[in-house]
């Protein structure tokens, strides 16, 4: 029989632990003992899947940026660029729904990791910058978004920190008032406001020129 499965277990299970751990004591404030001993495991047999302490950092938001990439790839299918850019916004902001220990984590605890650490966990969120960028100016060869995008480059950055933002602050700030399903419809208001043409615009772009 493979250990591969049993290997793959354990290793959600530290992440799982850590991930706990992390958020509540803070990165430097966990042991490796208290991830073993949150986990059910001993400590010598994280070590063996995990040499150190900031792997399992880099594993927990490695895991974050695997499933953003295949939202990516699910979304190519989606012709429409306004169809994808909303597809990918809603199922990315679920996501950070769901991974909010990681972003606790990130902001709080990143600048203790190595630089080279650092940059491989920021490097996703880069690559999404430029993937959304990239949709940007494809649609607007496709006639779909307002060649006046204002700061395409800042936009794209905002769709990841508007997301961040409901993951950091859903409980304190926008709950009971807010659910997730209308923070997302009030983010593609506004992505829309700037992506689309304003209706004057587009007659005017419609109406035919005379000599």
């Amino acid at each position: 029989m493979s250990t591969t499965p049993i290997r793959d277990t354990r290793r959600k299970e530290i992440i799982a632990a850590a991930l706990d751990l992390f958020s509540r004591k803070g990165y430097r404030g966990t042991t490796m003992p208290d991830i073993a001993q949150a986990a059910g495991i001993s400590t010598g047999l994280i070590y063996y899947i995990f040499p150190s302490k900031e792997d399992i950092l880099l594993a927990c938001c490695e895991d974050t940026a695997t499933i953003t990439r295949e939202v990516l790839k699910r979304a190519r299918e989606i012709a429409d660029p306004l169809e994808r850019f909303d597809t990918i916004v809603r199922e990315l902001y679920t996501i950070t729904d769901n991974t909010s220990k990681q972003l606790i984590i990130l902001y709080r605890d990143i600048s203790l990791l190595q630089r080279e650490s650092r940059q491989r966990i920021l490097d996703p969120m880069k690559r999404l910058d430029d993937y959304l960028v990239a949709l940007f100016e494809e649609g607007q060869r496709a006639g779909v978004f307002t060649k006046d995008i204002p700061q395409p480059r800042v936009l794209a950055a905002n769709v990841q920190s508007l997301g961040h933002q409901w993951a950091l602050q859903k409980t304190w700030h926008f709950a009971p008032e807010i659910d997730l399903e209308t923070y997302i419809a009030a983010q593609l208001e506004y992505f829309h406001a700037q992506l689309l043409q304003k209706s004057a615009d587009r007659s005017a772009s419609d109406t035919p020129t005379t000599d």
